[in-house]
């Protein structure tokens, strides 16, 4: 004898506790993958961003005219403004396709037994 009994719905009790807890890891987990997924992408823009200011530099180093230069500015804010839509669109796609699982899980089953009247 171990001391311990049984409750009256002891494997009902372990079940909902079981889904309980994996469904605070996959919680837990998705919300590690996304934040992962956002990091990467925001290292990857920097990245291209950070090499395009080098790019810049070395281009205005080789302006002759001041029409070379203004032009080089130019095309570096179009650039740079094409970027920044770009991140923006990739950002949106990686959070629009977080938000089904996100509402999936905080959506819950009525529970069993409970008056639909309250």
């Amino acid at each position: 004898m171990t001391g311990k009994q049984a409750a009256p719905n002891g494997d009902q009790t372990d079940l909902q506790a079981s889904a309980l807890n994996q469904a605070a890891l996959n919680q837990a987990a998705q919300s590690f993958r996304l934040s992962q997924r956002l990091a990467m992408e925001a290292a990857l823009f920097w990245s291209r961003r950070m090499r395009a200011y080098a790019d810049q530099l070395e281009t205005l180093s080789a302006c002759q005219e001041p029409r070379d230069f203004w032009a080089a500015q130019q095309n570096f804010l179009e650039r740079m403004r094409s970027d920044y839509v770009a991140e923006n669109d990739a950002m949106r796609r990686l959070l629009k396709d977080s938000a089904p699982a996100a509402q999936a899980r905080t959506q819950r089953p009525p529970r069993a037994g409970a008056d639909a009247t309250h």
